[in-house]
């Protein structure tokens, strides 16, 4: 399963990367160290230690895949190569290695060796906590994601941001 992949990180996470990196055309860096920089992103600073890998908004270490500010230092510091930056467990030798060991099939449910009082116990599904509010319809999207508004459209003229009732291109007949 996993020789398939090329890359030395899952295409996903190359993806990732390839994101991170398109973000950084409007940020500088000065740095203040051998690993320490001062990453600008308009009026905001972040700070970036590759050495520890970390970053101030916090994603290089949430994620343990260099954020947008840890690939501008890493562009500044000409450094081609971020899988050393990249996680362990993104990369193809940890999913090898997953699969290295081979998985023993389960015998019959009926030749399963249970304690008494495991299958006396009996277990159920948590209590449900109805919340206060109006329930949430819509799934919360993703920063990257799109985020589409519908403006309205005269069925007269058929052009956008007024409706029928407040057209000004065709008069009403009084």
């Amino acid at each position: 399963m996993a020789s398939y992949t090329k890359e030395t990180l899952g295409r996903r996470f190359e993806e990732i990367l390839i994101i991170n990196a398109s973000k950084c055309a409007k940020m500088e860096v000065v740095a203040s160290s051998k690993y320490i920089f001062a990453v600008y992103e308009g009026e905001i600073r972040y700070i970036v230690c590759l050495e520890r890998k970390i970053c101030s908004c916090g994603r290089f270490q949430h994620d343990e895949i260099p954020c947008a500010h840890a690939m501008v230092v890493l562009k500044k510091r000409n450094i081609k190569d971020v899988h050393p930056y990249c996680f362990d467990y993104y990369k193809h030798d940890a999913l090898t290695n997953t699969y290295a060991v081979p998985i023993e099939p389960m015998p019959d449910k009926s030749d399963w060796i249970a304690p008494k009082c495991v299958l006396e116990e009996i277990v159920l599904p948590p209590r449900y906590k109805k919340m206060p509010g109006r329930p949430r319809k819509k799934r919360k999207k993703n920063p990257d994601e799109k985020i589409t508004t519908n403006t309205n459209c005269c069925e007269q003229c058929g052009q956008e941001g007024h409706n029928r009732r407040t057209c000004t291109f065709f008069p009403k007949d009084s």
